[in-house]
């Protein structure tokens, strides 16, 4: 499907144009009001009306003299059928449904109209936008197709912003923060979809951040194909994501016919793919307006407070720290240099006080000069800026940063006033021409900042990544299997994932023997396909040697088994080598309906659900993953030597996250769940072993 002739379109119809307070009248009168320039390349279609805001109408859409491009049809779902295969009799191959009604009540007549209106635009090759959407804003080519009234800007922005709700998409745009190149109101995205959006707007371009609303990923394949391709464009994508709570999933869900998935699993694709990743609409927005106002974006964790009281200083700083970011020493020649040029009474430090004997004079100086210590990445300053400001001098001190902002555009600064206000807008224009955001007090503003430093410490380290995820290629069922220990180390031993030796044995005096021929003290394990949490039976018995012990052993555990589970069937007692003790770790795979299988890594044995210090990746992963996966643990501090402690053995805990990788990724459409707990991790050079492991399958695969 061509998305220009959707969002880009030469020639546009209005079908159900009206001067009514409806959607309909509202997308005529914005396109008449405030796409002056574009009237020529308008037509109006109403069965109705001759003339709608002076404008004549046509009667049908085959009336319309010429090829049309964008069909907005305003009119009652029952009629968009034929009004489609109208507009595509004239050329369309691109629409705007703003009728609801359809899969989102979840009644089988509407859904089923959905799926007829989904068949009919692919049939027809026509790119739908919604059904039960608001419609799309160009601001770059000054094409409005949008059912709600509102003054919208005269200038095109550089934020292209894709949203599942239109009063999103409203309450975003009449903030004075944002500036837009498009801001479309996706709705169901049953034809094209969220992805088809973020492909456009990552390739435009008159955009430089991809802001979106999101309620479910439907294509998660070309998602993860269009974050990779913003990553190779330098092209940070911003995402609200709904559905992280209980409720906030039904919620989605009910809303769009979106299922949000698990949100932990969203979490672990952001981070593959650089995602900016945010709370609420003001951090969504402060985000994006930082980005397209900073002519360059911090490179490091590495600020300088500049401030003109003491009580400014102290609370910038101790919110910084709240979000881990860092404010260094200055140099000695720094200090040295900022001694010349400070008050007598203020003091040359990090974060820094001015104090009232300075002026703008002085923090253009200081700027300067702290600007041009190396360990220093970004000026930061806590100025109030008011819808009016009432402290003249405040005025004195921004045009002392806005002379060294515009000579020096290398160097980012953005300013986090106290305390939320309006702005005055001449002082906001001249920030922003200077390339100075203003971003909300602290605990919104900081978080910005972090985001940011985050998202070019991941551009660092982009190339080392695999890029692409595993998604389902075939519906898992819901009928499925646990195989035994033995049974899943025998897929784990084909992929490469070390494992003890061990055998499965159906009598006592055969467990003997093969203890005999390990030549040491061995473990013994009920084995069944019933029993996965086998100690909790008593169905483990560790540290066995010689015959009599054996015996006793593989008796007492079959007596258990027995009597806990009469109703297992088992497959016989495995005989394990006793594998000398090493840190426990946790790797597991989880297979997520959407989005395929996700590695975890985390402490294990009795540690995993005590600490809860674990991470989740998505498959495929490399060795640089692997290793990026461990060194992001809480506990990644044993694994390296903790205290004077020998390190153990992270090549090794790499390759072995690596292989159960592979395993996941082959296994996807079957594979439900795995888990290795615990895996032995040994001093460097001694490898790793898997001594339990679990494995849930897909019956059918």
């Amino acid at each position: 499907m061509e998305l220009n002739k959707l969002l880009r379109p030469q020639k546009i119809v209005i079908v159900g144009a009206t001067e009514r307070e409806t959607m309909a009248g509202f997308a005529s009168r914005m396109f008449l009001e405030q796409c002056r320039e574009r009237m020529e390349d308008l037509y109006l279609v109403s069965l109705k009306n001759d003339r709608v805001f002076g404008v004549p109408c046509y009667r049908k859409i085959s009336d319309i003299p010429g090829k049309i491009d964008l069909a907005v049809i305003c009119t009652p779902k029952t009629t968009v059928p034929a009004l489609l295969e109208e507009a595509a009799e004239q050329g369309a191959k691109g629409a705007v449904v703003f009728a609801s009604g359809y899969g989102e009540t979840k009644l089988p007549e509407d859904v089923r109209m959905e799926e007829e209106l989904t068949a009919k635009a692919k049939d027809l090759d026509i790119a739908v936008m919604g059904p039960n959407c608001a419609g799309f804003l160009n601001f770059v080519d000054r094409v409005f197709a949008f059912g709600f009234l509102f003054q919208a800007r005269e200038s095109a922005g550089k934020i292209g912003l894709v949203s599942q709700s239109g009063q999103v998409c409203m309450g975003l745009m009449e903030s004075a923060k944002g500036s837009f190149s498009y801001v479309i109101s996706a709705g169901n995205s049953k034809i094209v979809t969220m992805e088809d959006y973020l492909e456009f707007l990552v390739e435009d371009e008159n955009t430089e951040v991809v802001a979106a609303y999101m309620e479910g990923i439907k294509k998660p394949e070309k998602f993860a194909q269009v974050l990779h391709r913003a990553v190779e464009k330098r092209k940070p994508v911003v995402i609200l994501k709904a559905g992280r709570s209980q409720k906030g999933s039904r919620a989605a869900a009910s809303h769009t016919g979106n299922l949000s998935g698990c949100d932990k699993h969203t979490d672990a694709l952001f981070k593959k793919f650089g995602v900016i990743r945010v709370e609420d609409l003001e951090e969504l927005l402060s985000v994006c307006a930082a980005i397209v106002t900073l002519p360059k974006l911090p490179e490091k964790n590495s600020l300088a407070f500049v401030n003109i009281s003491g009580g400014e200083t102290t609370i910038s700083a101790d919110a910084g720290s709240l979000y881990g970011l860092e404010l260094p020493d200055f140099s000695e020649e720094t200090t040295e240099r900022l001694k010349k040029v400070l008050p007598p009474f203020a003091t040359a430090q990090n974060p820094m006080d001015l104090t009232g004997g300075s002026d703008g004079n002085t923090f253009e100086q200081v700027a300067e000069i702290v600007m041009e210590d190396p360990q220093v990445e970004m000026l930061v300053t806590s100025l109030q800026i008011t819808e009016k400001i009432s402290d003249i001098t405040i005025y004195d001190y921004l045009e002392g940063l806005i002379r060294y902002c515009i000579r020096h555009p290398e160097k980012p600064a953005a300013v986090v006033p106290l305390i939320e206000s309006g702005r005055e807008k001449e002082v906001l224009e001249k920030l922003k021409a200077a390339g100075v955001p203003i971003l909300p007090p602290p605990h919104y503003g900081y978080r910005v900042i972090r985001h940011l430093m985050d998202y070019t410490a991941f551009l660092k380290t982009a190339e080392n990544r695999t890029g692409t995820i595993a998604a389902l290629q075939n519906k898992q069922e819901e009928d499925r299997i646990a195989l035994s220990e033995h049974q899943s180390k025998q897929i784990f031993i084909d992929y490469g994932i070390p494992c003890p030796k061990e055998k499965l044995t159906v009598t006592w005096k055969e467990a003997a023997v093969c203890a005999a021929e390990m030549g040491k003290k061995v473990v013994l394990k009920i084995e069944s396909n019933d029993i996965l949490h086998k100690s909790e039976i008593g169905g483990v018995r560790v540290g066995i040697q010689g015959e009599q012990e054996i015996k006793n052993a593989f008796q007492g555990i079959m007596e258990r088994a027995e009597q806990e589970r009469p109703d297992a069937k088992i497959n016989g007692i495995l005989v394990q080598e006793m594998l000398e003790e090493g840190l426990e770790m946790i790797i597991g795979v989880t297979c997520d309906p959407n989005l395929g299988p996700m590695i975890l890594l985390g402490m294990g044995g009795i540690f995993t659900e005590i600490f809860q210090d674990a991470v989740l990746y998505p498959a495929p992963i490399n060795h640089w993953e692997a290793e990026e996966m461990i060194s992001s643990l809480k506990s990644s501090r044993l694994l390296a030597g903790y205290r004077g402690q020998s390190p153990l053995d992270i090549k090794a805990l790499a390759d072995c996250l690596v292989s159960v990788s592979r395993l996941a990724e082959d296994y996807r459409d079957k594979l439900v769940e795995m888990d290795i707990n615990p895996v032995f991790v040994y001093p460097e050079g001694k490898g790793v072993k898997a001594a339990d492991g679990l494995m849930v399958l897909c019956r059918k695969p």
